[in-house]
């Protein structure tokens, strides 16, 4: 047992709780967190992106789904125990109520749990003999004495010719849905959706140019206002624009006070919403995804900044499977961290770059097994031309967020390996290729059995969503639509999702392929939908087996590679990158010239 489990024992006697709970979450239900609020990483080593924990006087338990289960296992300390987050195994809800006594009282944060779980959850516990308890303090910081403070970075504009639509309209356009709805007020703590509404971006989160803030809009007689709650020296330099778009500032620390001197109904989502705000509004009408449902759907400009900003990531990524070739058959000795490190340079030099939208999954062999793995300095496995790689990553840029994956075998697959990645890709393919009538209003639960059809005929299939939706120069992930069992968010022109199915298997490879899609109206048929693939990344030729293709198969992919050459030739040609555009050449060639 470790001396922090210690220390939370010992507070939990003095807050006369027999359990605590607490989710891997900030005040603004964020995915990315910044190192203020790694809080399960601080207590039980885990690294993940998605845990629970539950800390009793006798075990230390952790949930985490199957992206994480592999990671979990490496990652946490001793006396802790991996908990499955998936179907067929009891939930951390379950798990209470099955061997804690009734009469037991588990503790929260509720600044980390969002109203609807909350106000569910304490039902349930109660109709079960048990008490569901929000504490004033969060166990964790008050045993962290070092725990880093939060960011402070400033605020920037996200230009209108890049965001195409000013924030005064987006905020004319979510004022008529709030009117409509009867209400004055809507108030948000997701950071994107402030950061897209006001057309600002900061630093505050790795990998995500978002700002910690909360957003009240307040719909008036002769307008509207807006209070951000937000630190105000990250404002500096910034008030003219402030005040052009009726924005006032207030201190962060302030917004919960605020709240509860509103007397008349606020529109809140209470899926996103914490409990610890939720309390302190007198009249909270919940109407989920206001402003979510309208950023999804992407204005002309953000749908050509996803097409030229995919072309400018597919350069890079280019150069980088050219570069990283030429190494391996040089004889260079490169493992998974090392040869990213080329990647990034390769996307930092590209026109309107921000960094990274996420961290590099660079895996080779066994390590691509793993959903998440990020390699790291010291424990990063050396790349080789027997085993298969896996590259997961994506750029950051000021039109454009980027979430691509490809699998490479630069050396001899199994004919086993290359059955699975065909199957794979013949399940991605089936995805894209899907057309429906608009008004048959098809969400993400259809459209996931079409991805994984394939695997599932050979018995094989894998432990995550098939997609989701990325923002635009926002979070890599965003919703409220996702390619997934149950997902029930109609698909509408205007979307994008990723299109990601994969497998893998522990202790030898693994497999994902991914593009970005944008839902568009058919180009012949009028009143059909379908899906643009704008992800500019061949696939790899070497690990397909033709005997699983068909000819429609064969021409769908030679035509994609073609408009890869298209696009992304003319520009290694005219900057003089000859080993990125032969190796392009090679990969985009037809497959019939293989076969035949």
């Amino acid at each position: 047992m470790t001396e922090k489990l210690t220390q939370i024992r010992a507070l939990m006697c003095s807050e006369s709780i027999d359990a605590y709970f607490l989710p891997n979450n900030d005040f603004h239900n964020n995915e990315n967190l910044c190192d203020h609020d790694k809080r399960l990483e601080f207590v039980s080593g885990f690294q993940g992106s998605n845990g629970q924990i539950l800390i009793t006087k006798e075990q230390a338990l952790l949930w985490t789904d199957g992206r994480f289960w592999q990671k979990a296992e490496e990652d946490l300390d001793q006396g802790w125990t991996v908990m499955k987050m998936a179907i067929g195994y009891p939930t951390y809800i379950d798990w209470i109520t099955r061997n804690l006594p009734t009469g037991s009282t588990i503790g929260y944060d509720p600044a980390l749990i969002c109203a609807e779980s909350v106000l569910a959850r304490t039902i349930y516990f109660n109709d079960k003999g048990f008490t569901f308890k929000p504490l004033s303090k969060n166990l964790v910081n008050s045993i962290w004495a070092d725990q880093p403070n939060i960011p402070n970075e400033k605020l920037f504009i996200h230009d209108i010719k890049y965001a195409g639509v000013s924030a005064e309209q987006k905020i004319f356009i979510v004022l008529n849905q709030l009117r409509r709805l009867g209400s004055n007020y809507l108030f948000t703590s997701a950071l994107d959706e402030i950061a897209w509404l006001l057309n600002l971006r900061g630093k505050d989160i790795q990998y995500n140019p978002l700002f910690f803030s909360f957003l009240l809009l307040h719909a008036t007689n002769a307008g509207y206002q807006i209070i951000l709650f937000i630190n105000p020296e990250k404002t500096n330099g910034l008030d003219d624009y402030l005040s052009q778009n009726h924005i006032e500032v207030r201190p962060y620390e302030s917004a919960w006070d605020y709240l509860s001197t509103i007397e008349e109904n606020i529109i809140i989502d209470k899926n996103e919403l914490s409990y610890s705000f939720y309390q302190k509004i007198k009249t909270p009408i919940h109407y989920p995804g206001l402003i979510a449902k309208i950023k999804v759907i992407k204005n002309p400009r953000e749908l050509q900044g996803f097409r030229e900003s995919h072309i400018r990531d597919g350069v890079a990524i280019a150069k980088y499977f050219a570069w990283l070739k030429q190494q391996l058959d040089s004889g260079a000795d490169l493992n998974e961290w090392t040869s990213v490190e080329k990647l990034d340079e390769f996307r930092a030099s590209e026109e309107l770059n921000a960094g990274l939208s996420f961290e590099n999954i660079s895996s080779v062999g066994p390590n691509a097994a793993i959903i998440h793995y990020a390699p790291t300095q010291e424990t990063a496995a050396k790349i080789t031309n027997d085993q298969m790689y896996l590259l997961d990553s994506g750029g950051q840029y000021l039109d454009g967020t980027i979430d691509t994956t490809r699998t490479m075998h630069f050396g001899s697959p199994t004919d086993w390996e290359k059955e699975c990645y065909t199957r794979v890709l013949l399940g991605n393919l089936g995805v894209e290729r899907l057309v429906w009538p608009e008004y048959n209003r098809m969400s993400g639960n259809e459209v996931d059995v079409v991805a994984r059809k394939w695997l599932w005929e050979a018995g094989l299939d894998y432990p995550h969503a098939t997609g989701h939706g990325v923002g635009y120069f926002l979070n890599v992930h965003e919703g409220p639509h996702r390619i997934c069992k149950g997902s029930t968010e109609p698909f509408q022109a205007g979307m994008n999702v990723a299109n990601e199915p994969g497998y893998y298997e522990e202790g030898h490879f693994g497999i994902r392929i991914e593009n970005i899609l944008l839902v568009v109206m058919h180009p012949l048929v009028p009143g059909l939908l379908g899906f643009e693939n704008v992800t500019m990344v061949p696939y790899d030729k070497n690990l397909l087996d033709f005997r699983l293709l068909s000819q429609r198969d064969i021409q769908y992919i030679n035509a994609y590679h073609s408009k890869i050459w298209q696009n992304l030739s003319p520009i290694l040609e005219n900057r003089g990158e000859t080993a990125a555009l032969e190796w392009l050449r090679g990969a985009t060639t037809s497959i019939n010239q293989i076969i035949n």
